[in-house]
């Protein structure tokens, strides 16, 4: 796809992110990442109905109370005030969240860079702390990471300048989420669907379909995957070195840290394709 109207520093941006769609995704039926995911879902789906409502709304719950917390809460005002003040480093006119579009893409994704490096620390560290193995930091694992990840995603739109105040941005940030933590095989065509989205731009105040949610026992391969790493650091809890369940601490650091460089990748390309095609 060519694009007109693009400096020559962002056409270099758009192949580079039409590079990374090439090499990215997984076209996943020769290969043994397909074949896992595939067993697994198979077994998802031979769970009663009533336990897959129940795991639905439990994670539903979690990510729009997660979502809504963080972007209400006092931290938010300082997280806003934060990006703006990166924003004014470049163009001292910046006052609010859509003057963030003045800045080159060069900028964007400096500032973008910046602050989604500090949260794949954050995750690393948090992930660390649940592989402490206790009852209470396990079961913290998977709100805290669903936190962090949503914020990730948050601090990326916001420094591109789209405000999610506005319900459909809101929205379109969870499907960004759902998207980045699909199964591997199946996030080629989550972003196409993805990038469709964009063809409706101009409807601010759609609300989220219920159809294209996370009810889909492919996208429960996610949060089963993180049940079972909690099982994990419990057994490990007692593999101690020198008095430290320096395992579970490896464990659970490497699989958080992982999880949020998957979902800053995918976060940062959209959000870069999005700017670029508004362009």
């Amino acid at each position: 796809m060519v694009l007109v109207g693009l400096t020559s520093r962002e056409e270099a941006v758009w192949e580079a992110i039409e590079q990374w769609e090439e090499e990215y995704f997984i076209e996943g039926d020769k290969n043994t990442i397909y074949s896992l995911e595939t067993s697994l879902n198979k077994a998802i789906e031979k769970w009663r109905p009533d336990l897959q409502e129940r795991l639905f709304n439990t994670i539903d719950s979690l990510i729009f109370h997660s979502h809504a917390i963080s972007q209400n809460s006092k931290y938010d005002k300082e997280t806003t005030a934060k990006v703006l003040d990166f924003g004014r480093v470049f163009n001292s006119d910046i006052n609010e969240i859509a003057d963030m579009k003045y800045l080159t893409i060069d900028q964007l994704r400096f500032i973008t860079n910046q602050q989604l490096a500090k949260q794949r620390l954050l995750s690393l560290a948090q992930g660390g702390f649940s592989g402490i193995g206790g009852l209470l930091t396990i079961s913290l694992d998977l709100p805290l990471m669903l936190t962090i990840n949503l914020r990730s995603i948050q601090l990326t739109a916001m420094t591109y300048g789209y405000d999610l105040y506005k319900p459909y941005e809101l929205m379109l940030a969870l499907k960004v989420f759902h998207v980045a933590t699909l199964p591997k095989t199946m996030q080629k065509e989550g972003w196409k669907q993805l990038v469709m989205e964009l063809n409706h731009i101009e409807d601010e105040w759609l609300m989220f379909d219920e159809k294209d949610s996370y009810k889909s026992t492919v996208w429960l391969q996610q949060p089963v995957k993180q049940i079972g790493k909690g099982m994990v650091l419990f057994l490990l809890r007692n593999k101690l070195i020198k008095g430290i369940p320096l395992l579970g601490i490896t464990v659970g650091a490497a699989a958080n840290y992982f999880l949020a460089k998957q979902v800053t990748e995918i976060t940062h390309q959209f959000y870069q394709k999005r700017y670029l095609l508004e362009k």
